[in-house]
């Protein structure tokens, strides 16, 4: 193991890094790699303020591992805290197997034993592989205790279709002067949640973690004269994106066929390899009182906005057990679980899980 150095990325490691994200890919019957271009250290501040571990060999000075630590604000236990997100665990293939996880895991438990804080990681439910590396129980690593599964919804988007009507509330996007009124919005409604972010204007400004969301991506249900529900429509391909790497052989061979058909009816088209997919998140679900019916309304008006060639899929995703999740049931859409860790670097000493219903804000991990 002396064949390997630690460290806190620096600026300069930028091109390793996205090298290194470029290279890592999930498999499925749809390969993907996510990427952060053209800046690793500019998309990350989506997460927060972030410190990235390398792992380098030392003959070469190629980074061959990762693993992140992002702190911002959340809410838990109704008090916002400072609390940090585990990501970015990578692994080069060629030096799987042995130990740099554990590695990885004793660089962060350096990290937070300088600074202890509440700390979360984010795991899909069917990456078999990782879940095991991370419940190994080998000497050094944490254990994990699930607080939530995320039900995700890639929901398709067809051609672009005048917005229903709807009898509930008066629907419409946002305007730029609106912006506070959305955040007092958000925080309102998640007040009695647990790991939800804590946003404020400052975060849409410039360097901020949300400043490639504009109001006008917001749609409000109104009524009232007050907002009562909300759904950010958050593309963030300038700085993080997703590529397709490898079809399945069934899709691979359809591909064609489903690509001239989609085009005569304009949607968009199955990327060819290497291509970004072509998607937008579903960001700041809210409804007044968990209204699901309104949530609904709401989603059926953006989903006839958003339809067309520009993006393939919406991805939405909230605990299984939030209400708003009945919105979203009955529309053609892939459909996936994330499960959400604390991470307790001393199990005998941990707190009491936070109470209130998990609010993570997948856009923001």
């Amino acid at each position: 193991m002396n064949g390997y150095r630690f460290s806190i990325a620096q600026p300069d490691d930028d091109t390793q890094l996205r090298a290194r994200m470029a290279a890592d890919w999930i498999e499925g019957a749809v390969a993907l790699s996510l990427r952060r271009e053209p800046s690793y250290f500019a998309a990350s501040r989506l997460q927060g303020a972030m410190q990235t571990i390398v792992c380098r060999e030392a003959a070469t000075d190629a980074i061959v591992a990762t693993l992140a630590r992002s702190v911002a604000t959340v809410l838990l236990d109704g008090v916002p805290q400072r609390a940090a997100l585990v990501s970015d665990l990578r692994v080069d293939r060629a030096h799987r197997g042995r130990g740099l996880v554990a590695r990885l895991f004793g660089e962060l438990r350096a990290l937070h034993e300088a600074e202890p804080l509440p700390c979360y990681t984010l795991v899909y439910e069917d990456n078999e592989a990782a879940l095991r590396s991370l419940a190994s129980g080998r000497p050094g690593m944490p254990r994990l205790r699930r607080f939530s599964r995320l039900q995700t919804h890639a929901l398709h988007l067809g051609a672009r279709r005048r917005p229903p009507a709807s009898t509930q509330a008066a629907i419409r996007r946002a305007r730029p002067d609106e912006l506070p009124e959305i955040v007092r919005f958000l925080a309102t409604q998640r007040t009695g949640g647990a790991w939800a972010p804590v946003i404020g204007v400052d975060d849409f400004e410039p360097g901020g973690r949300c400043d490639t969301l504009r109001a006008e991506d917001f749609f409000l249900a109104l009524g009232d004269g007050r907002i009562r529900a909300t759904i950010a429509a958050w593309d963030q391909a300038p700085l993080r994106q997703a590529h397709v790497e490898r079809y399945a052989r069934p899709i691979a061979w359809a591909r064609p066929a489903y690509n001239l058909v989609a085009a005569l009816r304009g949607r968009p088209l199955l990327p060819t390899l290497r291509a970004r997919l072509a998607y937008v998140y579903l960001a700041f679900i809210a409804a007044e009182n968990d209204d699901a019916a309104l949530c609904a309304a709401l989603w059926d008006h953006v989903r006839g906005a958003l339809g067309g060639e520009r993006w393939m899929h919406a991805l939405a995703a909230l605990d299984e057990h939030d209400p708003l999740q009945r919105a979203f049931d009955g529309y053609r859409a892939t459909r996936s679980a994330v499960l959400c860790f604390e991470i307790l670097f001393d199990a005998e000493r941990a707190p009491a899980p936070p109470a209130g219903r998990p609010r993570v804000e997948f856009a923001l991990t």
